[in-house]
């Protein structure tokens, strides 16, 4: 007889939804072999509920009910930034965030011919050079990939400082793989591979380094329980204004 196939990592059972203050609030329930209720606003606004597979449907539903404050909290500062930070259209003269700060991109139009397409960082703007006809989309792929190669440098330079600093008691540093993902900054996998988010190179190094350490007391704490936290505390006593500060961080 063969064996049942194995089933999935996660398991994505549609949108849900509880009503708070008048209003009906709408999220994503998904279900996986994790042991905790979790909880993410993604960058968009959309609401994702993880919860254990045993897990009953009215318990997680009254348990992303009980956080009805801190969802819509959430989704006001994603109005909030949507308004002051339109969409990037990746034309010459725009704004860039690098490790915080903005720089200017300058477009190199036929700047191809004299040699490959390609992104320069001089430390005071981005120069894109490329081909005479090349639409936005193209600079936005240039781009894309500058940022992932400068993401696998800078964020496993930031997660050797972070270690170092780390109460570990003898564990291995873990492995990490940068991501595009959506709703989170961060994740340490149970067997302790930590995966980060492309866009966190935009952001200042101090929040970087905030990402990574909550990410490191996974490794103690799988939870986000009392413990957790006053770890978290202890090793960045200014967390929650660094959070903030990526919350607020351009999309």
């Amino acid at each position: 007889m063969r064996r049942a196939a194995r089933r999935s990592a996660s398991e994505r059972l549609g949108a849900r939804s509880f009503h708070h203050d008048g209003r009906t609030v709408e999220f994503e329930l998904v279900r996986s072999d994790r042991r905790t209720l979790g909880l993410t606003v993604g960058r968009d606004g959309a609401v994702v509920a993880r919860a254990p597979r045993r897990a009953r449907e009215e318990d997680v539903v009254r348990w992303v009910a009980g956080h009805a404050d801190w969802i819509l909290r959430k989704q006001r500062n994603v109005a909030e930034r949507a308004v002051l930070t339109p969409p990037r259209r990746f034309l010459d003269g725009e704004l860039h965030l690098y490790l915080g700060r903005e720089y200017r991109l300058t477009i190199e139009r036929g700047g191809a011919e004299r040699g490959p397409e390609r992104v320069r960082f001089d430390g005071r703007e981005f120069r894109v050079a490329l081909d005479q006809d090349a639409p936005p989309e193209r600079v936005a792929q240039l781009m894309d990939a500058w940022y992932m190669r400068r993401a696998r440098t800078v964020l496993a330079e930031r997660l050797d400082a972070c270690w170092a600093s780390f109460p570990g008691d003898g564990l291995p540093k873990p492995a990490l793989r940068v991501k595009r993902m959506r709703s989170r900054w961060g994740s340490m996998s149970p067997a302790g591979a930590m995966s980060l988010r492309l866009d966190l190179v935009r952001a200042p190094v101090e929040c970087i380094d905030y990402v990574i350490l909550h990410e490191l007391c996974h490794l103690l704490h799988r939870g986000h329980g009392r413990e957790f936290w006053a770890m978290v505390g202890a090793l960045v006593p200014d967390w929650k204004d660094r959070r903030k500060r990526l919350e607020l961080l351009p999309a």
